[in-house]
């Protein structure tokens, strides 16, 4: 026993800082695993009471949505920008437009590019573009500009060139309309439902005022020759 004495006062020097790096090896290898699994444990916890108070209020916000409203609203939205090009349909509104004002169209060219079917579909805001001469009086025309402002689908009329000969007049106008594709997702189950903003808000009450010119849509009619046996 003194013996053991003798050594533990002789090495008493090196006996704590050998306690100390046991201790800390020990910690490391045995208590730090166990710390970073509570701690991980512990994130999970928090992203999971975060996710399901975002789920209770999207629950919320889907159980108070008014079915009419929305079914209102997402009418006017896709009315004033369409989720496909119809380039026939457009230049039967432009031609209408023209009609219902007196308006002559002496020529209209448009380039619809990729139209958008089943198989192409806009992912973005896209532009069709109409490049139109009218002829008329002045006083139609302008007719025409404040209606066309007031219209749905949404266009923006450009004037090109406008040559004046008393009180008729003829005129190169840049008609381009818009277009947009649906979303393909609602997004994350756990994500706001989206809301319209105020100035959205505002923006949509001015829509409701517009008037609609509904742009036809074309189906193929039946193809090969007639049946000559058949009256």
């Amino acid at each position: 026993m003194k013996n053991y004495r003798k050594l533990l006062f002789k090495y008493h020097n090196l006996v704590v800082p050998m306690i100390l790096i046991i201790s800390l090896i020990v910690g490391w290898v045995v208590l730090l695993p166990k710390f970073n699994q509570v701690k991980k444990i512990y994130t999970t916890i928090q992203k999971d009471r975060e996710r399901n108070t975002n789920l209770q209020v999207k629950v919320h916000d889907l159980e108070t949505l008014n079915e009419y409203e929305l079914s209102e609203k997402s009418e006017i939205l896709l009315v004033a920008l369409p989720s496909l090009k119809n380039p026939a349909g457009m230049i039967v509104l432009v031609g209408e437009l023209a009609e219902d004002n007196g308006l002559l169209v002496e020529s209209l060219k448009v380039s619809p590019g990729e139209v958008a079917t089943e198989s192409a579909e806009i992912s973005e805001v896209e532009k069709l573009v109409f490049k139109l001469s009218l002829a008329g009086e002045i006083s139609q025309f302008l007719n025409f500009l404040k209606i066309a402002g007031e219209s749905l689908p949404l266009i923006d009329l450009q004037i090109k060139s406008f040559d004046i000969s008393g009180q008729s007049f003829t005129t190169d106008v840049s008609l381009i309309g818009y277009f947009s594709g649906l979303p393909k997702t609602l997004g994350k189950a756990d994500s706001a439902v989206p809301k319209l903003s105020n100035q959205e808000e505002g923006l949509l009450e001015q829509l409701r005022k517009f008037n609609i010119y509904e742009a036809k849509s074309f189906k193929p009619g039946p193809g090969g020759k007639p049946n000559p046996f058949t009256f």
